[in-house]
């Protein structure tokens, strides 16, 4: 990631520290490195259901790339189009990423959102509500959701793949 190509650093805000540990994200939940470390910067994650964060996680860049190429090609490709055509970048943590509805006007409180950071900055932070998420979910094959539910088993142990939204449906920032 170039970050001169993102948006100008600021501070991680309270809404995208970890919920769980009550602090901003220090470890990569996949590979458990400490997140500052990566130059080239790492994402976080959050689901919402209901104003109640339902899932979080922070992957570091190399992490995430790891599971991207891990997606069929069909997947990536299919989701890479869909974002490409439909994503208005910018917009930040209020606004979906994909319809415009503010978080306000969604008919059900359900929204994920993303962030990349760099050390203690957020460099660009998104918003994408459930029916956008939805939309996208047409494009995973079998293979990616494979993937997932590995992610999920590796991860976070007891919890069934199923029961949980998706990260691969999180856009590549």
């Amino acid at each position: 990631m170039d970050p001169s190509d993102l948006a100008s650093p600021r501070p991680i805000p309270e809404e995208l520290h970890s919920e769980y540990e009550e602090r901003p994200f220090l470890t990569c939940t996949r590979c458990g490195e400490s997140l500052r470390e990566f130059e080239e910067g790492y994402q976080v994650a959050k689901v919402f259901k209901r104003g109640e964060v339902i899932f979080e996680y922070a992957l570091c860049a190399p992490c995430h790339s790891g599971i991207v190429d891990e997606f069929s090609s069909e997947s990536r490709r299919a989701l890479e189009d869909f974002f490409t055509e439909n994503m208005t970048s910018g917009l930040g943590a209020g606004v979906c990423g994909i319809c415009n509805r503010g978080r306000a006007d969604l008919s059900e409180p359900e929204y994920t959102l993303g962030a990349v950071c760099l050390g203690s900055d957020l460099l660009e932070s998104l918003m994408i509500c459930s029916e956008c998420t939805e939309r996208s979910n047409a494009f995973i094959s079998k293979k990616t959701q494979g993937i997932y539910g590995d992610f999920i088993n590796d991860n976070f142990p007891g919890v069934p793949a199923d029961a949980l939204p998706d990260p691969t449906r999180v856009p590549i920032l």
